[in-house]
């Protein structure tokens, strides 16, 4: 039976990745003789020819296959590879600067582009270097993804030639993707000693630093990078991720703006502004950067998700939900889009399918936190308290917009009638010593501090406690969990005051043991809970939990404290209707 183009394709693709050259070959020419132009038996057979050392014989292959497909990126870095086998390293030049106006991934170029270097042609010639076909070699395991050979090769190649740049280069990215990443680093500086002008390679010790975690020595590599190549857009870019992660939003904003003016095409950048911007609670801009970047990348998945999480800030649920799913549809396996998209359900009151989503989640990722946590409360499952991680991410993604959101569209005034009610409560003219449990942005701070000796702040979230520290309020603050900080810090307080934090906090014993026992005076505790008709503590549908006034009347005859104050208070709005709950003082 004869056999038609595509199954004679699949079946020269197989018989390639066999190492059946010989019967590759034979399918490809057939192919071409039906169709000459056809693009990957073209490329296919180039690839043929690179393989046997004829890259000339390669390069009318890949060029007719570039002609008939320009979109293909392995078809830009296999003529691009070629043209420098052959030493044409002006139409190498050329075509690289091509291959970037169509939109080829810069990273899968970098390796290329470092080979067009002067420095680095002169050492691909010199006696004392790897042989072309043993760089050639090493970039066609690193490219294909064969990242065991390639590293045994750019280890040999290193150990053999050490004062070859390009190699140390190829080795960081490697050892680095492989998750060596202090090995990744040693390679990367061993690139930038050997050639400290190469602004390539001080962006790749840049990336590798940032991922440990050493964000001040990465902004260093980063500015060296620019300084050296000032119109390095994937520079200024990795300047932006790493000002972002600093805290340093503003500075992280005009990096990634400048990005996009060297490469306007850039949507990585774009995408990486839109983060930015939504951070900074610019919500409206942060969706135009989104869009922006999904025009210029359909595929960019992470685009679609934070498309998705912009819309449902905003309200628009049902376009949140369809990014959600587009997401999910180029990523199946995007265990993030799918807890996104659950919550974006449970919103919309769809809860039978929100549940679906995090059941989805957590088939994917076993130890997803949100994804738990939430179908808990939608099952009716009551746990003992909130996964730490859930609550850090929870309120790290909502700081920006907490005091906006909570004050002026919740009707939010627990912190100010805490700080009334023990004001009231007080005998003298000073409250003395006071720690905020979960102070947040400072809320209750900003309400209490001119009262008391002493203010000291606790929160989880990094980005919550940044808002607090702007106030200028707080005489200490400390980014802990609160049972932790309860566990290890001194204290010697007058009170302990938290305002809406134990909705995140179902068993309450540990906390009001810890305070107990480990002050070292008699004092108060003030604190807010949403109201619970049972006896005990409950995980509501929202993923928070309510307390009964009979669960803490409990605690307080368990652990020795007296109920010297109860109240009940409209706390904040939710769906257009009041959520009640209870403001409690005990002394100790």
């Amino acid at each position: 039976m004869e056999l038609t183009i595509e199954q004679a394709l699949q079946q020269g693709v197989t018989a390639h990745k066999e190492g059946k050259h010989q019967d590759a070959e034979r399918l490809y020419r057939a192919i071409l003789q039906s169709q000459p132009l056809h693009p990957d038996a073209n490329h296919n057979l180039g690839v043929l020819a690179v393989s046997v050392n004829k890259a000339d014989a390669a390069l009318p292959l890949f060029k007719i296959a570039l002609e008939a497909n320009p979109k293909i990126e392995q078809f830009w870095l296999s003529y691009i590879d070629a043209l420098i086998k052959e030493k044409q390293f002006d139409n190498a030049r050329a075509a690289l600067e091509q291959a970037k106006q169509q939109g080829v991934d810069a990273d899968r170029l970098n390796s290329l582009e470092a080979q067009l270097s002067p420095k680095t042609q002169i050492e691909n010639v010199n006696s004392a270097s790897p042989s072309q076909q043993q760089l050639s070699n090493l970039l066609e395991h690193y490219q294909a993804g064969r990242l065991d050979d390639a590293e045994k090769l750019a280890t040999s190649i290193s150990q053999e030639f050490p004062k070859h740049q390009f190699s140390w280069k190829v080795l960081g990215a490697v050892l680095g993707a492989i998750g060596r990443k202090s090995e990744a680093v040693e390679a990367n500086q061993t690139a930038v000693a050997l050639s400290p002008q190469d602004a390539e390679a001080h962006s790749n010790l840049g990336n590798t630093l940032k991922e440990i975690g050493r964000l001040d020595e990465a902004l260093a590599s980063f500015t060296q990078a620019i300084a050296l190549k000032p119109d390095f857009a994937e520079a200024h870019s990795n300047l932006g991720n790493t000002l972002k992660e600093l805290g340093r939003l503003d500075e992280a904003e005009a990096s990634y703006t400048k990005a996009i003016a060297l490469k306007p095409d850039y949507a990585r950048a774009y995408g990486n502004l839109g983060t930015t911007l939504q951070e900074l609670g610019r919500l409206d801009e942060a969706l135009a950067s989104y869009t922006q970047a999904i025009a210029l990348k359909p595929d960019y998945v992470d685009a679609h998700n934070n498309l998705g999480i912009t819309l449902q800030k905003l309200g628009r649920l049902d376009e949140a939900e369809a990014s959600f799913r587009q997401a999910i549809a180029l990523k199946p396996g995007y265990a993030e889009a799918h807890v996104n998209l659950g919550n974006t359900l449970k919103k919309l009151e769809r809860l039978d399918e929100a549940e679906a989503s995090y059941k989805q989640a957590i088939a994917l990722d076993p130890e997803n936190s949100s994804a738990k946590h939430m179908l808990a409360a939608l099952t009716g499952e009551t746990t003992k308290t909130a996964p730490r991680d859930y609550v850090e991410n929870l309120f790290d993604n909502y700081a920006a917009m907490f005091d906006s959101s909570l004050v002026d569209n919740l009707e939010y005034e627990i912190p100010s009638v805490i700080a009334e009610m023990i004001i009231k409560d007080s005998e003298f003219d000073s409250l003395g010593t006071i720690t905020d449990l979960g102070c947040g942005t400072g809320l209750f701070g900003v309400e209490i501090n001119q009262f008391c000796a002493h203010l000291e702040g606790v929160d989880l979230s990094a980005k919550m406690l940044d808002k607090a520290k702007g106030k200028s309020i707080y005489n200490k603050l400390v980014k802990q969990d609160i049972v932790d900080y309860l566990s290890n810090a001194s204290l010697n307080f007058d009170y302990f005051v938290s305002t809406d934090v134990f909705i995140y906090i179902g068993d309450l014993s540990d906390v009001f043991r810890l305070i107990k026992s480990r002050n070292e005076t008699g004092g108060k505790l003030a604190f807010s809970t949403e109201d619970y008709d049972g006896d005990d503590f409950f995980l509501e549908q929202s993923g928070r939990y309510s307390h009964s006034k009979k669960y803490i009347e409990g605690l307080c005859e368990k652990f020795g404290y007296e109920l010297s104050h109860f109240e009940t208070q409209a706390l904040r709005k939710e769906k257009n209707q009041y959520i009640r709950g209870g403001l409690y003082i005990l002394e100790f």
